[in-house]
């Protein structure tokens, strides 16, 4: 009996080790683009990855989460956003939710542009027009609302809000761009004000927090780089990094004591000392442009995707740079403007034409493992997911595709088990 036990108990150990923290927002649970998840499979040989399900939501960018077995994502149809909550395994529709919107193409297809939010149970949904939705992640009831432009006095960005609302210390945060307190803190319950804070125009990244500094906000904003105190939104430091039209879009590496950016238009990629006073530039350069796709880090080196769009978007590269050299290692051109996630130690890479491709996150040479045609069309500019084994690739024109890409089993014993 005992024996039988310690089998039980082993084999229910073994499967919570395997167990992978959920996607909840964009970027992941960190919002560096890294999943730590174990058990990616590399060696496909001639075999494609099987497919789960696939699903139309609609014309958009907004990307995939996955909370506790559920997947999410919005997309753009006749007039009107839908919210789509999925049985994460099977693709099964559980429950939407529809609000009108504009489709808002400029110089692109348009549609949807931000990916919702979960946490404690609540589904923060923001759209590129300013409506904001607090839900009941399980069954869609909507708990509270906001419109970012009519209550907070907000100032929309060129191509519409885009960025995903932070989850933190019971409260959600957001960018509005008002004059008046352009980062705005709510009571995640109900919605009412904690704080607002900043007088910066809003751009295309997501509030995130610092690393190894729990009560500050990292904010890529229309000016640049901007942190603030959790407790009080109150500004503790800035780092002016404008670009044309206002355009700083990929997510921030924090670092520790300096913080990595990257944007597009001519202005190029910065490390940023956030340790002085008055933070400047460790080092600065135009050869490291990322227009959308965030950078991911693995140790002292940094992967991304360098181009424009316009034209140009053949002369897009893949990179390897060395941070704190500020030195490129190694370049790969054929992904176009495609966007780049980290699964432990493998690159994850989805290109612009729907392309997913598996590397190793090595920074002596690009290396591939693997490649799978699983979109069509162009203009795929949103990072794929990881969670639970499962990979979710969403394309522009709204086609969600699930892969089973995992190679163990992440599902835990019967508790009335022998």
């Amino acid at each position: 009996m005992i024996q039988r036990f310690a089998a039980v108990f082993s084999s229910l150990l073994f499967s919570i080790c395997l167990l992978a923290d959920d996607w909840p927002a964009f970027g992941g649970p960190d919002r560096n683009q890294v999943s730590q998840e174990k058990g990616l499979r590399a060696d496909w040989g001639d075999e494609d990855p099987e497919r789960l399900w696939s699903l139309d939501v609609g014309l958009g960018y907004s990307a995939v989460v996955e909370v506790k077995g559920k997947a999410y994502t919005q997309g753009y149809s006749n007039g009107k956003n839908t919210l789509f909550c999925v049985d994460a395994e099977t693709g099964k529709v559980l429950w939407t939710h529809q609000y009108p919107c504009e489709k808002a193409p400029k110089y692109f297809q348009g549609g949807s542009r931000s990916t919702p939010a979960v946490s404690d149970g609540i589904l923060y949904l923001n759209s590129h027009q300013g409506d904001f939705y607090a839900l009941d992640a399980e069954n869609g009831k909507i708990l509270w609302t906001k419109n970012l432009l009519r209550d907070f006095a907000g100032r929309r960005p060129d191509w519409g809000f885009s960025g995903s609302p932070l989850c933190r210390a019971g409260m959600v945060i957001f960018d509005t761009g008002s004059e008046k307190g352009s980062l705005v803190a709510l009571d995640a319950k109900n919605g009412e004000p904690r704080w607002r804070a900043g007088s910066h125009a809003a751009a295309y990244s997501s509030p995130m927090m610092r690393t190894n500094r729990k009560g500050e906000i990292l904010v890529f904003n229309g000016y640049g780089l901007v942190s603030h105190n959790l407790s009080d939104g109150r500004e503790l430091k800035r780092y002016q990094h404008k670009t044309r039209f206002g355009i700083n879009a990929a997510q921030p590496i924090d670092l520790g004591s300096a913080v990595l950016i990257s944007s597009a238009y001519g202005k190029g990629s910065a490390l940023v000392d956030l340790e002085r006073a008055r933070p400047r530039a460790l080092w600065e350069s135009s050869s490291f442009s990322c227009q959308m796709a965030s950078l991911v880090r693995l140790g002292d080196y940094a992967y991304g995707i360098e181009g424009q769009t316009g034209g140009r978007e053949d002369q897009a590269r893949l990179f390897c740079l060395e941070i704190k050299k500020g030195k490129k290692r190694w370049e790969k051109k054929g992904f176009g403007l495609g966007s780049v996630i980290l699964v432990e130690n493998r690159l994850v890479i989805l290109s612009d034409r729907g392309e997913l491709v598996l590397a190793d996150a090595s920074h002596y040479k690009f290396q591939e493992l693997a490649r799978f045609q699983v979109l069509s069309g162009k203009e795929n500019w949103t990072p794929p997911t990881y969670a639970n084994g499962r990979m979710h690739c969403r394309s522009s024109r709204g086609k969600w595709v699930c892969l089973k890409m995992g190679t163990q089993s992440t599902v835990i014993p019967d508790e009335g088990a022998d």
